[in-house]
């Protein structure tokens, strides 16, 4: 469930109030909302993920996408040119037009064979996917996502019945796929993308059944192995290692995973492993790059051809197999700068949005496409084939799930410093510093927080402390954590301000609370706070500036998180040291500590126990009593 639609379902009758991130633009695009178009675009990118099982040849495959996908989104985007300034606002997309550009440029001193006016048609069959991807996104993010696991569950099938056709004829000792697929590599990089769809569902998506993404993977998997292609298996090991940073325990068991289906194969098979040896790969790689130096600036142009002579091949290549190889020859050292920051502005994006589902699973295969092209692969921008699922289609994904992310993140309303004064002239300060108002209570009763940006380079300059608060906000409520509710961010540029009005919650803060209750009461407070303690840890939640003043006790008696600027969001339970780190910096507090330590110490671990088990709970206990005596 995306977040801005978890808030939705979370908010209650607040609803109306949190609509203030949903992008308001469909009202005034009617072809996008109309039910002929909409449906049109959504069956087209699952033909394009699907086609090449089910098509005769990739002719065929590629007139589908014109069909279905290509010129659907061209009408949308000559109908309602808004789009395409959203689209043109995302960093991705815009490193691809760059290197689109260069690669334009140099058709007018390329060598190939084919006219430069057909050539010059294929950056535009590859951006009209990102203008898809984009459009489905903007329109309904969860759509885009349903239909890429419709085609996975499709491409699971395939994979059987491709599986079943190898079996009863396994004369070339190869598989090869169904429909289009024409050759075991080419196929492989079929299987191997919809493969590492489904490890990633497994990996990151902790509301999904582990049984469901082992058993659509199983079939993909054996498909990739009958496939005889190394490369993919090495490129699935390197994702594997990427997605440490997404989820790191269920990361670690695919490694491991990984590393010993490798020993088994060595030792149950090595001639399907070692026969073919390294293929000739370093002799050619070096070949190409000496032949790249002859043009290291600028390349021979697109789609040049090459010849390569190996010693041991009694034939010249035609193919580096690298994809960044390929850059390089085609089109020389500018071009490969260009290439490698798409992938640099894509990797950051997904880095910077790494708790988003949608970008963990964009993220899982950009890095599988990356690592596969790596040995295989120098077809870098074609008509639509089997290289799409390396290259334009996981790019794609990720562009489109961050246009969507920040169509979220734009709807912050400008203010001037006269502005900013109105509105606190009639409001009460609840807080302040040297620098001025930090928390007010306007007049309709709504809070607005206020954040200084306090350095000229500065991570506030592209997240903002008051995006984190809203983000953090309702990423907590999508968890079922009750958390402030959002009506709008604010910016004083003139001031260097930004600033979030939300809605109060009621209650009071467990430091206020505490200070009026008895040593009994209080004591049950705590038990009930150690279970919420003990639950955010194991959502990996890490509150670094968690405290008794920000943790409210509302009149239903269950417990609330405020002031959430200063927070992670891990996929995995957390690790001991940021257990005890949280738990050191309410100590820090010396009301905090006399009661967590001194009074209620039992009563704290005790319910922590509850939701962590005794194991952590003890390690928890035994800081708490280090910490207690260093105070004496």
């Amino acid at each position: 469930m995306p977040l801005y639609r978890a808030m939705i379902y979370h908010a209650g009758p607040t609803t109306i109030a949190e609509e203030f991130f949903v992008p308001k633009l469909y009202s005034s695009a009617p072809l996008l909302d109309h039910p002929i178009t909409y449906g049109w675009l959504t069956l087209g990118y699952v033909a394009l993920l699907t086609g090449l099982f089910w098509q005769e040849d990739t002719s065929a495959y590629t007139k589908l996408y014109y069909a279905l996908l290509a010129t659907p989104a061209l009408v949308i985007l000559l109908a309602q040119p808004t789009y395409m300034k959203i689209i043109l606002r995302e960093p991705i997309v815009l490193s691809y037009l760059a290197f689109g550009a260069w690669l334009l440029l140099s058709l007018t001193w390329t060598s190939a064979d084919t006219s430069p006016a057909s050539l010059a048609k294929r950056p535009l069959y590859v951006f009209m996917i990102f203008a898809a991807s984009a459009l489905l996104a903007i329109k309904d993010e969860q759509l885009l996502l349903k239909a890429l696991r419709i085609a996975a569950v499709f491409a699971s099938l395939a994979a059987l019945i491709g599986l079943a056709i190898f079996a009863e004829s396994p004369q070339s000792g190869r598989m090869i796929g169904t429909g289009a697929l024409s050759n075991p590599l080419l196929s492989s990089h079929v299987y191997g993308f919809f493969c590492t769809y489904w490890i990633a569902i497994w990996v990151a998506d902790r509301k999904s059944p582990s049984w469901l993404s082992m058993t659509f993977a199983a079939p993909l998997l054996a498909a990739l192995l009958a496939t005889g292609s190394r490369t993919p298996l090495v490129a699935l090991a390197l994702t594997g290692v990427w997605m440490l940073a997404l989820a790191r325990q269920r990361a670690l068991y695919f490694l491991a995973a990984t590393i010993i289906t490798s020993v088994l194969g060595l030792l149950l098979a090595p001639e399907s492993l070692l026969a073919r040896g390294m293929s000739y790969r370093p002799e050619l790689w070096t070949e190409a790059i000496q032949q790249a130096y002859r043009h290291v600036w600028v390349g021979r142009g697109y789609e040049a051809d090459f010849s390569f002579l190996v010693p041991g091949i009694g034939h010249p290549l035609t193919d580096p197999h690298n994809v960044e190889l390929a850059v390089l020859l085609q089109l020389g050292a500018i071009g490969l700068t260009l290439w490698i920051t798409m992938y640099v502005v894509t990797v950051a994006r997904c880095l910077t949005h790494r708790h988003d589902p949608g970008l963990q699973l964009a993220s899982a295969l950009v890095m599988y496409g990356l690592a596969a092209g790596l040995t295989e692969g120098s077809n870098f921008l074609s008509r639509p084939n089997e290289n799409w699922f390396l290259i334009w289609i996981p790019l794609s994904l990720a562009a489109a799930v961050s246009i969507a992310l920040r169509q979220r993140a734009s709807s912050s309303t400008p203010l001037s410093n006269d502005q900013l004064a109105e509105m606190l002239r009639e409001a009460d300060v609840i807080e302040e510093d040297g620098h001025g108002v930090k928390v007010a209570k306007l007049k309709d009763g709504t809070y607005l927080k206020l954040f200084r940006r306090k350095q000229l380079l500065s991570t506030a300059l592209w997240a903002t402390p008051s995006r984190r608060f809203a983000d953090n906000s309702i990423h907590l409520r999508s968890l079922g954590i009750t958390a402030p509710i959002i009506k709008q961010l604010v910016q004083i540029p003139s001031a260097k301000l930004d600033g979030v009005i939300y809605q109060p919650l009621p209650g009071d803060t467990l430091r206020n609370r505490w200070r009026r209750l008895g040593d009994t009461e209080r004591e049950l407070d705590v038990r009930q706070f150690g279970q919420f303690l003990g639950a955010l840890h194991q959502a990996g939640i890490y509150f670094r500036s968690l405290h008794l003043g920000n943790v409210l006790k509302q009149p239903d008696g269950e417990l609330a998180l405020i002031d959430v600027s200063d927070m992670r969001f891990s996929q995995h339970p957390l690790r001991f040291g940021k257990r005890r780190r949280n738990l050191r910096h309410m100590l820090r507090y010396k009301e905090d500590s006399h009661w967590l330590v001194t009074l209620h110490s039992p009563a704290l671990m005790s319910g922590y126990s509850e939701k962590c088990g005794e194991t952590a709970a003890r390690k928890l206990g035994e800081d708490l009593s280090n910490v207690q005596h260093g105070s004496r």
